[in-house]
C-alpha cells in the first residue's frame, strides 16, 4: 500500500462556543488577529459573516509546525466548537488548534473549556493491488452478470468491478456521529492505476495503519 496524498486531515474540538467568551467581548479584533497571525487568504469580514452552515470560515492559511514545516490550514468556528483542516496530518491540525487556543488565551483572555470532545476525519488517496473482489470469489459472478446484461446507450462494453466498501454507525449523519470508513476506487481513475480513496473517523496514523491491515486481510483472502 502506497499513500499518494492526504486529501483532508481534520481535527474537531467540540464544546459550547459561548464558554469561550463569557464576558461578551467584541470578537472582531480576535477575527482580525487570527487572519493576520496565520496569513489566511480569506477570512470573515465581521462576526456575522457566516456561511450557509452558520460558521466563521478562515481559508488558505499557513501554520508552521513544531518541526518547522509550513503547512496549509483552514479553520472554522461554529456554535459547537472549532474545526481545523490540513493536507498533511491530523497531528498538524491538532497542533494548530493548540497553538491557536494558547495564543487567544494569552492575547485576548479567551479560554477553551477544559471539557471538550475531540473527533477526527481523514481522507487519503492511495495505491494498492488488493482488489475488493478478493473478499469473495463469488463476487466475480455478479461482475460477469453485469457485464453480460448491462446494455450501455453507446453500445460500448464496460468492465465492472467491486468498487466500494463502507462501514458506518446507525446514527450516521447525526451531529455526534463519527464519519464513515470507506475503501473505494478513485472515481475517474482507470482500474489499472490501482488508485483508491479512503475516508475514516481516525487520526492520520491510525487511518494509514487501518489501510495497511485491510490490505493484508484482502491479500490473505486471495490465498
Amino acid at each position: 500500500m502506497k499513500v499518494l496524498y492526504v486529501g483532508l486531515a481534520r481535527s474537531l474540538w467540540l464544546f459550547d462556543i459561548s464558554l469561550l467568551n463569557p464576558k461578551g467581548m467584541n470578537l472582531q479584533v480576535v477575527i482580525d488577529g487570527i487572519r493576520e497571525r496565520y496569513h489566511f487568504a480569506q477570512a470573515p469580514k465581521h462576526q456575522l459573516d457566516l456561511d450557509e452552515r452558520r460558521g466563521l470560515l478562515f481559508k488558505s492559511g499557513t501554520f508552521q509546525t513544531s518541526k518547522g514545516t509550513p503547512v496549509f490550514v483552514s479553520f472554522s468556528i461554529y456554535n459547537d466548537g472549532f474545526v481545523a483542516d490540513t493536507l498533511s496530518s491530523t497531528d498538524d491540525a491538532t497542533e494548530f488548534l493548540n497553538d491557536l487556543t494558547s495564543w487567544i488565551r494569552e492575547e485576548y483572555g479567551l479560554a477553551v473549556p477544559t471539557q471538550i470532545r475531540k473527533a477526527y476525519v481523514g481522507q487519503i488517496d492511495f495505491e494498492t493491488e488488493a482488489e475488493l473482489v478478493l473478499l469473495s470469489p463469488r463476487l466475480r459472478e455478479i461482475i460477469k452478470f453485469l457485464g453480460d446484461h448491462v446494455k450501455p446507450p453507446d453500445a460500448k462494453p464496460r468492465q465492472f468491478d467491486v468498487n466500494s466498501l463502507g462501514f458506518w454507525t446507525e446514527d450516521l449523519g447525526q451531529p455526534s456521529a463519527p464519519a464513515s470508513f470507506k475503501w473505494e476506487r478513485k472515481i475517474g481513475a482507470a482500474f489499472s492505476s490501482n488508485h483508491y480513496f479512503s475516508e475514516a473517523p481516525l487520526e492520520t496514523k491510525a487511518h494509514i495503519d487501518l489501510l495497511v491491515e485491510f490490505e493484508r486481510l484482502l491479500k490473505e483472502a486471495a490465498n
